[in-house]
């Protein structure tokens, strides 16, 4: 997380999510105090954390997830995808051997979701 204090919310950059459920991802992630930019054709220099689709985990980081990563250096990195099971531990082996802080199967709920997100940016700090 950034340096700057607390009463900053933080900023989460959204990252090819399906547009079809990119509006609900980003209100709940408003409603919940954060700041959230969406496919940032210039992203800020301070995001606290990059929430991006991955829709094939089993082919790696994609190259707009590690072009967003040598971005933003030291960011963290929740990856959403429609093809990991529900079982899959969100800081598990998947997630190391992506490179990610974590992942979360979609559909996901607006609990699982903060839930997540909370956890991530609370670990970063």
């Amino acid at each position: 997380m950034s340096s700057l204090p607390a009463s900053f919310p933080a900023r989460v950059l959204i990252a090819d999510i399906d547009p079809a459920f990119e509006p609900l991802i980003s209100q709940w992630l408003r409603d919940d105090g954060l700041q959230v930019l969406v496919d940032a054709p210039v992203p800020p220099q301070r995001v606290d954390l990059l929430l991006v689709d991955l829709p094939f985990p089993r082919q790696g980081a994609s190259p707009r997830l590690q072009a967003l990563a040598r971005a933003h250096p030291g960011t963290p990195v929740l990856a959403l995808s429609p093809t990991l099971f529900a079982g899959v531990a969100p800081r598990g082996d998947v997630a190391r051997q992506l490179g990610v802080a974590a992942v979360l199967p979609v559909p996901i709920t607006r609990d699982g979701l903060l839930a997540a997100v909370h956890g991530v940016l609370e670990t970063a700090a």
